[in-house]
């Protein structure tokens, strides 16, 4: 990001020094007037700062005045003019104004610039906020609040890093166009998210829940254990009971175990599972 200000930071340490030495430095010896003479160069310099026409109008001014003073000292070196009164009355006193209005135009000049660094801070933080939010979109399901396919996938990859084990576990909702044509298109998102409530309800610590297409969800459960999985099922089958039988539907499941051997091909896994589901969904027809 570019520097806020025109000017090295290194010139304007040396404007900060020249401005204290024009004040400490004694009004008698030679190098008050080298020293006051840079001091003005570089607060001169100052005005190429990218300030409001306020700012300029005091730096003017500062400088204008700053200047008098530092002529009033180079006149009062020479002879002739040594014993001015008008000389003698006005170098210092014009040099004193104009390091006082220069110290202004600093203090002004820094508070501007913190104002606007905090200013750009907020809008960073708020950068991150929505880059954050975006970041949860494109991962999550709008209707159900589940992850999404492509949280899933990500998921597979650092589960294929860390060498995990477990088993896929691929839902589909039985009969779930008929919810949509007898009763509506709104039904039938409010039974998705009642589906997914239920798999939170039920899904052992440490499971990933995901929506991965209009009525088809998958969860990962962290465990390999055949009576883990089928404690679950069970948990699942009770808790969704009320809302199979009021939107008569069904749950159709299939499993399919994960581990670092089949991790890298996550599309076999779900095919697997895919498979075993639509087993049992067929298992269920002919029994009806």
């Amino acid at each position: 990001m570019n520097t806020l200000s025109q000017l090295p930071p290194r010139l304007i340490v040396f404007v900060c020094i020249g401005v204290l030495l024009s004040a400490l430095v004694p009004a008698n010896g030679q190098l008050d007037i080298v020293v006051s003479i840079m001091t003005l160069v570089l607060i001169i310099m100052l005005l190429r700062e990218d300030v409001d026409k306020n700012m300029r109008s005091w730096l003017m001014l500062a400088t204008g005045t700053y200047s008098i003073g530092v002529l009033a000292d180079i006149l009062d070196e020479v002879p002739e003019l040594d014993s001015h009164w008008l000389i003698n009355s006005i170098d210092n006193i014009f040099m004193h104004i104009g390091v006082f209005l220069i110290c202004f135009c600093f203090i002004k000049m820094m508070t501007s610039r913190r104002s606007l660094i905090n200013e750009l801070n907020n809008q960073i933080d708020i950068a991150h906020q929505l880059e954050a939010e975006l970041s949860r979109l494109v991962l999550e399901d709008d209707l159900t609040g589940l992850q999404n396919r492509r949280a899933l996938f990500r998921h597979f990859d650092e589960m294929a890093f860390s060498h995990e084990r477990g088993v896929l576990a691929y839902i589909d909702i039985d009969n779930f166009k008929q919810v949509n044509d007898t009763f509506s298109h709104a039904c039938g998102d409010a039974l998705l998210v009642k589906i997914a409530q239920h798999l939170r309800d039920t899904a052992p610590a440490g499971s990933q829940i995901y929506r991965i297409g209009g009525d088809e969800f998958v969860l990962l459960l962290p465990s390999e254990d055949t009576e883990n999985s089928q404690a679950w099922l069970s948990a699942l089958y009770d808790a969704s009971e009320t809302t199979r039988d009021y939107y008569q539907i069904d749950l159709s499941v299939g499993l399919s175990p994960y581990y670092p051997g089949n991790l890298s091909d996550p599309d076999a896994i779900l095919v697997k599972a895919d498979k075993a589901m639509y087993k049992e969904k067929m298992a269920k027809k002919d029994e009806n």
